[in-house]
């Protein structure tokens, strides 16, 4: 990526993937790792004390889903740039996704060839859905 080297946030109750993601995004795409959350409740008390430039949600988690975390958040930040990763491809759901504030949304079986594309789009200000996912 050009220019400065982008904060990111990690929210995934899975370990595995977070480690993974985070390997993955420094060293291929020289990001900077600020945090990394296991919950939304988690996520909420941490990113108030971070400087983050886009944070990667999980959906699904316990103790806090990541679509009432991201909510909650954006009400009082709406410039936050979230986006989810998922594995929900529901339309229904996917507007919900909209509503409470993300920019996007990546599956998490293509997370690897599509979230380089993904954090462009959303940095120059658009929404970014992968092609498979029906918006329309």
């Amino acid at each position: 990526m050009k220019g400065k080297r982008l904060k990111i946030l990690i929210v995934d109750d899975s370990s595995s993937f977070r480690s993974a993601a985070a390997m993955f995004l420094t060293n291929e795409l020289n990001c900077e790792i600020v945090g990394e959350a296991a919950t939304g409740r988690e996520f909420l008390k941490m990113i108030k004390n971070l400087d983050v430039d886009i944070v990667l949600m999980d959906i699904q988690m316990p103790d806090m889903d990541g679509i009432s975390a991201t909510k909650e958040w954006c009400l009082r930040y709406p410039h936050t740039k979230v986006l989810a990763i998922t594995m929900f491809t529901d339309k229904a759901f996917l507007l919900q996704l909209i509503e409470a504030g993300f920019k996007g949304c990546v599956f998490k079986a293509s997370f690897f060839s599509e979230i380089l594309t993904a954090i462009e789009a959303i940095m120059d200000g658009k929404l970014y859905f992968e092609k498979d996912m029906p918006v329309s």
